[in-house]
């Protein structure tokens, strides 16, 4: 029995063994050989690339209509040619021009130079001569000249052809005046300052027309207007035309012109007959080299003149200058509309004083310190001023 249980057991133990050999042996856990998981790099966001922007183009139109560019603000400036003062007057009206302008023509008629006299700091500023051309400009390597609009045939075309730009100022009445001064804006980046001239400009005109305009034709007075010249010894009396500026000047002043119906070309030599037929309430007599007064005084003493209405009642008056003459369109010339106004009509304008009306002036328009204007202008000033 003993041998029963025995072999059972045996024949147990040998098929578990068996079974143990038929199971699959285990294997260790597969291994990924990878680096360790990291946190993403923060990305920052970039702008796409941009080309630089190009430059803004400056676009000028000049007195004459023409369309002149500039890649940037002119920095080497000329003023050229005939009545190149009136351009040197009305582009010093700019805080800039001292920088800007390296050269001009003297063109003064009193022989004065403004520039050099009252802003002292500008003497390397080159002068040069008169009735420059092209080889005179050149030479200085201009970006831009500025000229008088009626000078274009006769020497603007000429710097234009060597590839120089010239802007053409008119600066014959009031209203080109200021359309003048918004040009100098654009050209010297001064937009501001040129609102601010132009304002000043029709103030000093509205001060005056404003109470000359309520005038009647009676209440006017007739008025002439003479240039004296006594050129190669001869001595001579011009009037001027009606499209000039002295005559917008006496009837802006509350006067009519007696020679406003007699055609006229330019300033036109008058004979003391003509004079004595016209025979006007009021006679200013100017001199563009600074003699008015001592011609006033002649002719005070002369018999033919001692006729006239103009002497007996005295109201033949020296029109006042300094620098230049007070009676064109010089950037002056409200000094010359508020004088003659007052000669005209004192009664209407019994406040003006001339040295108050220069030192505003000088004050306003050029940022002048009454010391430079008491120094330096002052005592240049002749003329009926009293």
């Amino acid at each position: 029995m003993k041998r029963i249980i025995s072999i059972a057991l045996l024949t147990v133990v040998m098929i578990s063994l068996l079974a143990a050999c038929a199971a699959p042996l285990p294997t260790a856990a597969p291994v990924i050989n990878e680096s360790p998981a990291t946190e993403a790099p923060e990305v920052i966001a970039t702008a796409a690339p941009i080309s630089e922007p190009a430059a803004e183009t400056i676009t000028v139109t000049d007195a004459l209509g023409r369309t002149v560019e500039f890649d940037q603000l002119p920095s080497r400036i000329m003023i050229v040619g005939k009545a190149a003062f009136m351009l040197l007057d009305a582009a010093y009206l700019f805080p800039e021009a001292p920088e800007r302008i390296i050269a001009y023509e003297l063109r003064s008629q009193t022989g004065l130079d403004f520039v050099k006299t009252v802003f002292t700091g500008d003497g390397e500023m080159k002068v040069i001569e008169q009735d420059s051309g092209p080889e005179q400009i050149a030479p200085l390597n201009p970006d831009l000249v500025l000229m008088k609009a009626y000078l274009k045939d006769q020497l603007g075309d000429q710097v234009e052809k060597l590839g120089i730009k010239v802007v053409y100022l008119d600066l014959e009445t009031p209203e080109q005046i200021n359309k003048d001064i918004l040009t100098l804006g654009q050209i010297f980046g001064n937009q501001a300052r040129a609102d601010e001239l132009t304002a000043q400009y029709d103030q000093a005109k509205k001060s005056v027309t404003d109470v000359t305009a309520a005038l009647t034709d009676e209440e006017k007075p007739s008025v002439l207007v003479l240039m004296y010249s006594d050129k190669g010894g001869e001595v001579a009396f011009s009037y001027p035309t009606m499209n000039y500026f002295q005559s917008q000047l006496v009837e802006m002043a509350g006067g009519v012109p007696v020679w406003k119906d007699v055609p006229a070309d330019g300033w036109t030599v008058v004979t003391i007959e003509q004079i004595a037929a016209w025979n006007p309430d009021a006679t200013f007599i100017i001199h563009y080299q600074g003699k008015a007064v001592e011609v006033v005084e002649n002719l005070k003493t002369d018999a033919n003149w001692m006729l006239l209405d103009a002497v007996k009642n005295e109201q033949l008056y020296a029109f006042p200058l300094d620098f230049q003459s007070w009676d064109q369109p010089d950037t002056r010339w409200t000094l010359g509309l508020a004088w003659m106004a007052a000669k005209l009509h004192p009664d209407l304008f019994p406040e003006f004083d001339l040295l108050e009306e220069t030192k505003a002036f000088y004050r306003d328009f050029y940022a002048l310190s009454d010391s430079v204007i008491m120094e330096k202008i002052v005592p240049l000033i002749k003329g009926d001023i009293q």
